[in-house]
């Protein structure tokens, strides 16, 4: 029986764990993009019969929530399902996983205990083991899991990549030593086991996230808007594409990112616009960035209404999309038919 099978069967007959879950650091599970851990599975013999692995493939923004989206998380496995969609509470301080469609803790948290192994001279933990009564997992600060024991296997670190990538958010590899004294360099025994690069100094994580993040073009990002008629009128969508290979920032003054505006072409006057009735959060700064190659898409319905809600007559009308950024960011235009 495979390491994920094991797993599975154990975590199936484990009680719920969606409560507070365990409060840490966001060092222990470094999430940055291109961060990869590979685990030897070692049988009761202390024979290795296989491997697992897991990487941070991404960056996304899913409901205006900020996520690394993970080839496959092999240690929180529950009801058959896989863990991609991973992201890290700064308020709660635990990290948190979409299950289903449902969001909740990515460890057990009903029944477990920590046990600290390894602290620095203020008492700050640097190693510690989560005991689920499933099984028991080994973090480190600055490194991530680096062993999961169960029933009469286990899964040993064999090797891992840390820092390499320069997603947004990226966790620095060391722990809490002064950017002088990394703690890497003071205790490199288990990170440099695992085949992780000693910390960058914070000149150099600018450097290599600036050569990863691009900016607002002519040509990028590509914006497509589209309309379809349904039962309640039309339905409009404008999908905002990044086409290049770096991430793709953006800044709003509110909160709202998107508009669509209808146009009468034969006076040029404007005759609906979505955000006309809506309300939003104003005197807000925020960033928000597209993934490399990846896009935002955004959904409305028009009901053939004006903005002082009476029915349009029938003709034909323009569709323009916006993406409400400083300056706004306006599509190319769309004419419908209204019957």
């Amino acid at each position: 029986m495979n390491w994920l099978r094991s797993l599975l069967i154990a975590c199936a007959v484990a009680p719920a764990a969606f409560g507070q879950g365990v409060r840490m650091s966001a060092d222990f599970l470094p999430l940055s993009v291109g961060n990869r851990w590979v685990y030897d599975v070692v049988n009761a013999d202390g024979r290795t019969v296989s491997q697992v692995e897991f990487s941070v493939r991404e960056h996304t923004i899913v409901k205006g929530r900020s996520f690394y989206v993970l080839t496959n998380f092999p240690f929180a496995l529950q009801s058959g399902s896989e863990i991609h969609l991973v992201r890290y509470d700064k308020g709660e301080k635990q990290f948190l996983r979409v299950l289903d469609d449902m969001e909740g803790p990515l460890f057990l948290a009903d029944g477990s205990a920590a046990e600290v192994l390894e602290a620095d001279s203020s008492g700050l933990p640097q190693k510690f083991v989560l005991h689920s009564g499933v099984m028991d997992v080994t973090f480190q600060r600055g490194v991530g899991i680096t062993e999961v024991r169960m029933q009469t296997q286990s899964a040993k670190i064999a090797s891992a990549r840390i820092g390499q990538g320069a997603g947004p958010g990226a966790i620095p590899t060391a722990g809490s030593a002064s950017p002088k004294t990394p703690a890497a360099e003071k205790a490199p025994g288990a990170a440099q086991q695992a085949g992780i690069p000693l910390p960058r100094t914070p000149e150099q994580k600018m450097k290599e996230q600036a050569a990863h993040v691009g900016s607002i073009t002519d040509d990028n990002p590509l914006l497509i808007v589209d309309a379809v008629e349904v039962p309640e009128g039309h339905k409009f969508s404008l999908i905002v594409k990044n086409t290049s290979d770096k991430l793709l920032p953006f800044t709003f003054s509110s909160g709202q990112s998107y508009d669509f505006a209808v146009i009468d072409p034969s006076t040029g006057q404007e005759v609906w616009r979505w955000s006309q009735h809506m309300f939003f959060v104003t005197q807000v700064r925020r960033s928000e960035a597209i993934a490399p190659n990846r896009q935002w898409l955004f959904e409305v319905v028009w009901n053939h209404r004006d903005n002082n809600l009476n029915p349009v007559p029938r003709g034909t009308y323009t569709i323009v999309a916006f993406v409400s950024t400083k300056p706004e960011l306006e599509s190319d235009s769309l004419t419908i038919e209204v019957k």
